[in-house]
């Protein structure tokens, strides 16, 4: 090795040693690397904003830790593995299972996901996201304001539609034509968005007499 080489290395020591001196003057000795959340553990039991994006949200991220938590690994785990067929099947064989039952679990983690949120209470009512869902549905807003609370939650309790998409998701075709390993919690939010307000639609226009159940489409 030439004498500028060994110089190069021996400057990168004393600066290295240099630097842990510095972070154990500071308490360095005592970090402790961060450790995965469990995520058979609710994470947070605060409430969700009333926006159909936020709810989504919420749900997806507690159907991801309810599936996680019944394969065995922490959520980070399981979102970096899900992206890679080669991955995915690994972590299939792990569980004992194979992708169809990995894609039925996160399913399962996505219902057992709204559980959750229903029974802590997170949830807003679907009359504090009926201004969104009328302007998705292209209802006049004043025509929005004249249904009572009361009503619209009745008809359509927020948990109940959120079941019923995730009923609607085919998780194994969301696997398989995955190319974004970023993309999968936002695919995952927009088909939860979508079917919540599929879903809100068809019951309230059951409800309307029918020359009014055109005004929801």
């Amino acid at each position: 090795m030439s004498a500028r080489g060994l110089l190069l290395i021996a400057i990168a020591l004393v600066l290295s040693g240099g630097l842990l001196a510095f972070q154990l003057s500071r308490g360095g000795a005592d970090f402790v690397p961060a450790r995965s959340a469990d995520p058979c553990q609710d994470r947070a039991r605060t409430a969700v904003k009333p926006d159909l994006e936020s709810v989504a949200e919420a749900v997806v991220l507690s159907g991801l830790d309810a599936a996680a938590c019944d394969l065995g690994v922490t959520r980070e785990r399981l979102l970096l593995a899900l992206p890679y067929p080669a991955e995915r099947a690994q972590l299939a064989r792990e569980a004992g299972t194979d992708e169809a039952g990995l894609a039925r679990t996160i399913q399962d983690g996505l219902r057992s996901g709204v559980d959750r949120l229903e029974r802590n209470d997170q949830l807003p009512p679907v009359s504090a996201l009926l201004p969104e869902i009328g302007d998705e549905l292209g209802i006049p807003q004043n025509l929005v304001n004249l249904v009572p609370d009361g009503v619209v939650d009745d008809v359509v309790p927020t948990a109940d539609a959120l079941r019923w998409a995730v009923d609607q998701i085919d998780v194994d075709a969301v696997l398989t034509n995955l190319d974004d390993p970023d993309a999968l919690q936002q695919i995952l939010r927009d088909a939860l968005v979508q079917g919540a307000i599929d879903d809100v639609r068809e019951r309230i226009k059951d409800k309307l007499p029918g020359p009014l159940q055109g005004l929801v489409g």
